[in-house]
């Protein structure tokens, strides 16, 4: 049984590191996400279809991809059994997105360690986790960015709910997503367990054996780990 991750903004697998050491008794599959062509939700999901293969799986979709998660579920892939939200939504994450797209992007600002504790990490990360953030965030080509952004400022709500059972891992001292939009997950998936987490948005790096447990337990519970 495969579990087949999907990154946040950043787009590439290198953030799934931290998760990926504590998962080692579970076939994992960490995919990237396109950096060239529309990055709208379907058309992401498009192309990644492609990489799911046909034998069982889960499907984690962290912050961005949540919603590619989600369109990808509703295809309904062959193998596929369950979903994981981590620190996710799948209504528009912030109501500050329209202005902020139309924004400079001053990567070099926005990876400031003070900046990026107080939004993205909390004040205990490692510093191991804040220099792989900041190198993340500084190998983003703004215009990339940009296209993200523009796709979670349109991201609108699901017009069918998701059947599969899910999991939402829901930090609590998430400063970008906003707690309306992580409220309303359960709105969308009929079989969801969510368990709200002491950490920041990237919890995925900063409490990865917390969260390893709480895939591990997901995947023990449906049956298919």
């Amino acid at each position: 049984m495969r579990l087949v991750l999907l990154p946040g903004l950043n787009g590439s697998s290198h953030l799934f590191a931290p998760l990926l050491d504590e998962l080692q008794d579970i076939d994992c599959q960490a995919l990237s996400l396109p950096d060239q062509g529309p990055q709208d939700y379907d058309s992401l999901a498009d192309i990644l279809i492609r990489s799911l293969g046909n034998t069982s799986f889960i499907l984690l979709g962290e912050s961005f991809s949540g919603p590619l998660a989600y369109r990808l579920a509703i295809r309904k892939p062959k193998g596929l059994r369950g979903v994981i939200f981590a620190a996710s939504f799948l209504t528009r994450p912030n109501a500050a997105l329209p202005l902020l797209r139309h924004l400079p992007m001053p990567l070099a600002l926005a990876t400031q360690p003070s900046l990026l504790r107080a939004l993205c990490l909390g004040s205990t990360a490692e510093e191991d986790i804040l220099q792989r953030v900041r190198r993340e965030i500084r190998q983003l080509d703004p215009s990339l960015l940009r296209a993200r952004l523009e796709t979670l400022a349109a991201l609108q709500a699901p017009a069918q709910a998701l059947g599969l059972p899910c999991l939402h891992l829901w930090p609590q001292q998430d400063r970008l997503v906003a707690s309306a939009a992580a409220e309303r997950l359960p709105q969308f998936c009929s079989d969801i367990r969510q368990i709200r987490l002491d950490g920041p948005h990237f919890i995925l790096q900063t409490r990865p054996k917390v969260c390893a447990q709480a895939i591990a337990e997901f995947m023990q519970e449906i049956g298919v780990s």
